[in-house]
């Protein structure tokens, strides 16, 4: 590879020239490409064929180790600082089109398995010894290679140098013969024999572990990973807790058909009025999904209640979408950050935000940019919780404080932010009463929910009972 000169010339990433090394060995893997295409592999006995997977895989394996020298060197020459990269992962992800998991993984076996050296240029170790060596050998695959990272990583900082050096040459050991998740357990084990008391690991440990990631994935949904201090998950799982409980899918009663909207409730806020559908019902979501809605509920909580503070809306969504997406709500919306929702949904998460709307043609061109301010004002959310004193879903007693403001007339669609278009919905009744058909509509400034025709073919207006009736 060329040099970089003092301006940080990119023409290296795709002038330079590869090593003889290189060469001989891409025409090698030409050759053989060439023959296993032809069906040279359809001739070979059944046992022959079982060691050439074998032996590829070996090849395949220790290419890895090779792998860990060119990152080295990269880092070696400070090469993604000198090209404004903010970090070797980066680099990577940009010239090699990797994910940031996968970069990140890469520079991470790179540090434990490949060279290193003193300030004055001696040669010094891998950091993983044993575990370089079964790469060069191809003994470990890659995915071997990041459970025995992980298992040393997750070993107290204050083992000791020897047990170490013992748990990764026997994990290393292992891994010749034990696939990746039988490993894992095994790295459990020594880490259950070193620390079996769990004195070893001091608040010291925790803090150091600490970190929590959001990684988007491309359907637009999250993956969440992280490692939570004692007090943090407990903190956590408290408030979680109580917010997950099961509540029944639905809960029917033998209406009397007046506006009060019959006299039952459930813990859960949950209520049908009218026709009976066959009474209760247990709820569907699993122990997981609870705690998602529940982390749900919360996280709008929290933006609430910073808005209270600041009378204003504490965060902003920038969504763009085509005239056309806006007007038949059709289609994908991209967010700032890249991830792609559906129109409804990009427009429902700018609920608890100031909402930054660009229209564009079908090319990209920026057509028109709406900035509102969505959110309700401090004293209209006072009014509203005088008003509403909570969910107004009929039968629902969940407080203000566990509310959102909702728009009676969507936002989208031209409704206003005043009071006669507003009321206070719980978490579950916000995402739930469009799916399951309710409609709401103000009268006389106060919300009123009419039922789908299969809860009451009457479709009665309903009302929260707390609302005073105007």
């Amino acid at each position: 590879m060329e040099e970089l000169d003092g301006n940080g010339e990119r023409g290296a990433l795709h002038f330079g020239a590869v090593t003889p090394a290189l060469d001989v060995l891409s025409a090698a893997l030409d050759a053989y490409l060439v023959e296993v295409q032809a069906g040279g592999l359809g001739r070979v006995p059944d046992a022959d064929l079982l060691a050439e997977t074998r032996a590829f895989e070996v090849h395949r394996r220790r290419l890895a180790a090779a792998d860990t020298v060119l990152i080295s060197e990269l880092e070696r020459r400070n090469l993604p600082a000198r090209l404004t990269s903010r970090s070797t992962s980066t680099l990577l992800q940009g010239l090699l089109r990797l994910s940031p998991s996968e970069a990140a993984h890469r520079v991470a076996t790179a540090h434990a398995t490949g060279p290193r050296s003193t300030l004055t240029g001696q040669p010094l170790l891998p950091l993983a010894p044993a575990l370089a060596a079964a790469q060069i050998t191809g003994t470990v695959s890659a995915e071997h290679t990041r459970v025995i990272l992980t298992a040393l990583n997750t070993l107290p900082s204050t083992t000791s140098t020897e047990n170490l050096t013992a748990a990764e040459q026997h994990l290393t050991t292992a891994a010749a013969t034990l696939r990746p998740r039988e490993v894992a357990l095994l790295g459990t084990r020594i880490a259950a024999h070193l620390d079996p008391d769990g004195t070893l690991t001091t608040a010291t440990e925790h803090q150091r572990r600490r970190g929590f990631a959001l990684h988007p994935n491309p359907d637009g949904s999250y993956t969440a990973r992280g490692y939570l201090t004692p007090s943090c998950g407990a903190l956590l799982l408290a408030t979680l807790t109580p917010r997950a409980a099961p509540r029944p899918a639905a809960t029917t009663t033998t209406g009397d058909g007046d506006n009060s909207g019959g006299t039952g409730s459930d813990n859960s806020g949950g209520w049908v009025s009218g026709s009976s559908v066959g009474g209760s019902e247990p709820d569907p979501r699993s122990h997981s999904q609870r705690l998602h809605d529940a982390l749900q509920d919360l996280a709008g909580l929290a933006v609430r209640r910073n808005e209270h503070t600041t009378s204003g809306a504490p965060a902003q969504v920038i969504i763009t979408m085509t005239a056309t997406q806006l007007t038949t709500r059709q289609g994908l919306a991209a967010t700032s950050t890249g991830q792609l929702l559906t129109i409804p949904d990009a427009l429902n998460l700018a609920d608890e935000t100031t909402l930054h709307l660009l229209t564009t043609t079908e090319t990209g061109a920026i057509l028109n940019h709406h900035r509102t301010k969505r959110i309700a004002t401090r004293a209209q959310t006072i009014a509203l919780t005088a008003r509403d004193k909570g969910c107004s879903f009929p039968g629902c007693d969940q407080p203000p404080e566990h509310c959102q403001r909702h728009h009676i007339t969507p936002w989208a669609d031209g409704g206003t932010t005043n009071l006669d278009n507003l009321t206070l919905l719980c978490g579950h009744h916000h995402r739930q009463f469009q799916p399951t058909g309710w409609t709401c509509h103000s009268r006389n400034g106060t919300p009123w929910w009419i039922p789908p025709p299969w809860i009451d073919p009457t479709q009665t207006p309903q009302q929260n009972h707390r609302i005073q009736r105007q």
